[in-house]
């Protein structure tokens, strides 16, 4: 049977469903999950899209509720699953299929595809930061993927560099660079303790060799 042609529309929500393959879970660890979190946020700055939500709690699975703003859902989901299966380095097949696009065809339906999200969050006591719904969405890219807004959400360091190399491209600058600012510098290391389970040790190796009580110091600035 042939598939089904996908909706498509420059100005529609999706709610995106893709499920892993049988070589290996599409979330093996919260590393796994940050991984992810990061590369949507990436791809948010590249398609300018909107993102209304994302459910990563399923261990072979996700959800995506994305406004699509002007673009094309396929380039973005490309970009997304490419991005993911480039780190994930799975030797099998690591997408069962082609992810699954439902259009929602009002506010209503978006509403209660949001409370089913945030239901989802109040089952759980684990994965803080890999279950959000976004009630406040005025521009392409969500500011609720911001460090700040993510409690205890960088737990790996690789995932923290790669987030550090990510500010310091949206600023224009290299991350030495960034990293000579002291008072840019002093502030991401706040926010990094914040939104992180690193210890004083590992923000240290992070923001160019710093010592342990030099970061006690800034921190308690």
């Amino acid at each position: 049977m042939a598939r089904r042609a996908r909706v498509k529309t420059e100005f529609g929500v999706f709610h995106i469903i893709q499920r892993g393959g049988s070589s290996r879970k599409l979330f093996e660890s919260d590393c796994d999950r940050e991984r992810f979190v990061l590369i949507l946020e990436q791809s948010q700055n590249k398609f300018n899209y909107i993102l209304h939500g994302y459910c990563l709690l399923d261990s072979n699975s996700y959800d995506l509720i994305i406004d699509v703003n002007g673009g094309d859902l396929s380039k973005i989901m490309k970009s997304i699953n490419i991005a993911y299966a480039l780190y994930a380095k799975c030797n099998g097949k690591l997408f069962s299929d082609r992810y699954k696009s439902t259009l929602l065809t009002d506010q209503e339906e978006l509403i209660r595809l949001k409370q089913v999200i945030k239901n989802n969050k109040l089952k759980t006591t684990s994965h803080p930061c890999f279950n959000m719904c976004f009630d406040n969405v005025e521009t392409g890219l969500v500011e609720s993927l911001n460090l700040d807004d993510c409690d205890h959400c960088i737990k790996c360091i690789d995932t923290a560099r790669e987030k550090l190399n990510s500010i310091a491209k949206d600023k224009g600058i290299q991350v030495n660079d960034l990293i000579k600012d002291k008072s840019l510098r002093n502030q991401l290391i706040k926010s990094f303790r914040k939104s992180s389970t690193l210890s004083l040790k590992s923000l240290g190796e992070l923001f160019g060799g710093l010592s342990e009580s030099s970061i006690s110091k800034i921190l308690n600035k």
